[in-house]
């Protein structure tokens, strides 16, 4: 009788420890679990909640201790099992979590949970083929779960299939439309419809936009920091790690003017990696607003006293609008994660320019849209790794058809974009060029699981597949797969973003599909910045002319690749600089119109933000000389890094990295670096003093340098030579007083 009464009571304990979580009171979940325990030992639900509240408190490494010991004491009960493979995924322990429940649902295939977690997983993984087979298990024991729904139009979209996503994620807002996470996967989703039309993107974004407004919690009251000086910009993202929008990010900040601008980066992603790491270097401040309730997320945002803030995500991930909808500054903004309205009142200005959104598109948005001159975006290749763009591989090769004798076509984008209009535009693309070869490269294309399902919708669409090769995407290869390229075929309606850009830096010319919505057109202002008008289309029929033309005469495909690295680099694509001006100019006006701030004048010295400290250029070039002459490569190495994020070319970095060369004994390397160096420093005579010298010693032809000399400076070679070997301090305009004798 009393085992049965404590029972009961514990039974009481778990309810309420149920309720609390659901309601977000970890700390009750935990109390409650914990008494429960203390009179039935036995129960496995009191280990369960007591870690998952654990976890809600983002306390990972105590919930992972909660849980394993759960485990021992129950190890085949599969909520145990599903809890310690969450926490394992929380850890970033993909492959271990995958395990666990790859096994846990062969030995309880009717468990719900087990199934579910075990999608999330793979999701994270990016095995979408496998991620779907799982959800269609999970859709068998729960086929109105609209949690289950949601995962399963993900994976739709991931393997190909967008029409269907659409149709399986309307069913999931129908059966949970309060669900913020489903409306706005909704939203993204949309974008891949062929029939999506702009006025359709903003009936659902102002929909869901009125639903978030009046699910608003009250405001709390919070301690903001006094007003800063300088204006303080603020960006909000789910996406502060190695992802496309840093290629974008990173070289923005790094030229804003800190004289005027202060810069607070507000990440709500747990994830870190080494650009994050580049990222929180190049702002003020980093602010982790990771796993916080919504009342918390916007108390921090509003403590921060931000002037303007921007969301660099729109209807993706962890979407920002979600917070922002609160009105967290007197200025807010949308950039680049969403390429369509957000359909909210609080969100005042997007960012576009005139070839994204030509004259007439202001009637597909809420927003105010401020236009670039330019272009809606600047783009740095080799984020990660900046000084790789030196490296030889990433050179600008012939056109692979010289070598091959065919044409190949190339696609390097996500599967999810290779939607039915793109396969059409292929096919017939290929048709109309014979003998023409078609490389995709996406992610699991080496799994039988995505490449058949992706040939056979290519085999429906009257593409030969024996013309088709197939690749997996690799992260070494982001570059390297263009030099196997003579022309990319852009997707549609979703066209490429970055990879647009990492093809036309690599000197692979880009056929697009330019319709009324920004989200087709994203290749658009791209392309014509770098002149290539011709290139962007605006019918189905125009798009496989311009390929087929492209593809019919290989010596001017062959002078347009080799033309397109130099076009490229002088191209508003390029200008971060002249991108952050303009930014500036608009940020100024915007807040001043809610502040003074007319006393900021803008900084005129050039130099580097980094680490909390400006550099100024002198500082920069003592120190490169300083650490060239001691040898002290590794921190050079690190400081060319940094001063590439604000120039991701400069010859003071060319002449450096040669330089390591030399000291290696690598000299033809250190050559080709010099006379990079040379090109991007075209007028400095100290650096063709070093060639003449460097091109002596390897025992080269320097009738070329006698021309240059002689066409660009009027100078005769022997001229040079006289004048000897210049010093480092010499070809960095370093003044060295002598020591007296």
């Amino acid at each position: 009788m009393k085992n049965n009464a404590a029972n009961s009571k514990a039974d009481r304990y778990i309810k309420k420890a149920e309720t609390s979580y659901f309601a977000g009171r970890y700390h009750e979940t935990i109390e409650h679990a914990e008494k429960a325990g203390k009179l039935a030992p036995s129960l496995y639900q009191a280990y369960y909640w007591r870690a998952v509240g654990t976890l809600g408190l983002q306390q990972i490494e105590q919930a992972d201790r909660i849980a394993q010991d759960g485990l021992k004491a129950h190890p085949n009960q599969p909520d145990m099992i599903v809890t310690v493979a969450r926490i394992l995924s929380a850890m970033g322990k993909h492959e271990s979590a995958r395990a666990m429940l790859r096994d846990c649902v062969a030995a309880h295939p009717g468990n719900l949970a087990a199934w579910a977690n075990y999608v999330i997983v793979l999701q994270k993984l990016a095995l979408h083929a496998d991620a779907k087979h799982a959800s269609l298990k999970a859709l068998e024991i729960a086929p109105n779960n609209p949690a289950i729904l949601a995962n399963y139009a993900n994976d739709l979209k991931n393997t190909g299939f967008a029409e269907d996503a659409i149709s399986v994620l309307r069913k999931a807002a129908a059966l949970d439309p309060g669900n913020k996470s489903i409306r706005s996967n909704l939203l993204f989703l949309l974008l891949f419809g062929e029939k999506t039309g702009a006025a359709d993107l903003l009936k659902e974004a102002s929909s869901f936009a009125q639903q978030l407004a009046s699910q608003r919690q009250p405001l709390l009251n919070v301690q903001a920091k006094p007003a800063s000086e300088r204006i303080r910009i603020g960006i909000l993202s789910n996406d502060l790690f190695r992802h496309a929008c840093s290629y974008i990010l990173i070289p923005f900040i790094a030229n804003l003017d800190r004289a005027r601008f202060e810069v607070v980066a507000l990440s709500l992603h747990s994830y870190r990696d080494t650009v994050t790491q580049k990222i929180a270097m190049y702002c003020d401040r980093f602010v982790d607003v990771a796993n916080m309730a919504e009342n918390e997320v916007v108390r921090t945002v509003r403590e921060e006293n931000l002037d303007l803030l921007i969301d660099l995500g729109g209807y993706t991930g962890t979407s920002p609008l979600h917070y922002m909808v609160y009105g967290l500054a007197p200025v807010q903004l949308t950039w680049l994660g969403y390429p369509g309205s957000t359909g909210m009142p609080a969100i005042h200005h997007r960012i576009t320019d005139w070839i994204g959104d030509p004259a007439g598109a202001e009637s597909h948005y809420t927003e105010n849209l401020l236009r670039a001159p330019g272009i809606f975006a600047v783009y740095y290749p080799m984020i990660n790794s900046p000084l790789k763009a030196y490296q030889p591989e990433y050179q600008v090769r012939e056109t692979p058809a010289n070598r091959n004798g065919f044409i190949t076509f190339g696609s390097c984008n996500n599967l999810g974009k290779i939607a039915d209009r793109t396969l059409r535009l292929w096919s017939a693309t290929l048709a109309s060029c014979a003998d023409s070869r078609l490389l995709v490269e996406a992610a699991e294309l080496d799994r039988d699981e995505v490449r058949i399902p992706l040939l056979e919708r290519m085999q429906q669409a009257g593409i030969d597949t024996q013309r088709v090769t197939c690749i997996p995407r690799e992260g070494k290869n982001q570059y390297l797969t263009y030099h196997d390229i003579d022309i990319v075929l852009d997707t549609s309606p979703v066209t490429g973003g970055n990879t647009t850009c990492d093809a036309l830096w690599m000197g692979v010319p880009v056929v697009t599909l330019a319709c009324a919505p920004f989200h087709t057109r994203v290749s658009a202002p791209f392309l014509h910045a770098m002149g290539l008008y011709e290139l962007i289309c605006e019918t189905e029929e125009a798009y496989v002319t311009v390929a087929a033309s492209l593809a019919s005469n290989l010596d001017q495909l062959n002078a347009l690749r080799l033309s397109m690295r130099h076009r490229f680099e002088k191209s508003a694509i390029f200008d971060a600089a002249g991108f952050a001006r303009w930014f500036e100019s608009q940020a100024v006006a915007l807040v001043g119109q809610h502040r003074d701030v007319s006393h900021l004048e803008a900084r005129t010295q050039d130099g580097v933000f980094c680490a909390g400290a400006w550099h100024s250029m002198e500082e920069l070039v003592l120190t490169i000389g300083l650490l060239l002459e001691e040898g002290r490569h590794i921190e050079l190495s690190s400081l060319l890094e940094n001063m590439s994020a604000k120039w991701s070319k400069h010859w003071l970095v060319a002449f450096a990295l040669g330089e390591m060369q030399q000291h290696l004994g690598n000299h033809d390397r250190a050559l080709e670096l010099l006379m990079e160096s040379i090109n991007l420093r075209p007028y400095h005579v100290p650096l063709y003093r070093l060639l003449s010298v460097r091109m002596d010693e390897g025992g080269h032809d320097k009738s070329p340098l006698a021309d240059i000399l002689q066409q660009q400076f009027g100078l005769d070679l022997a001229f040079i030579e006289r004048q000897g070997k210049p010093t480092t301090y010499e070809i960095l305009g370093i003044q060295v007083l002598e020591e007296a004798a």
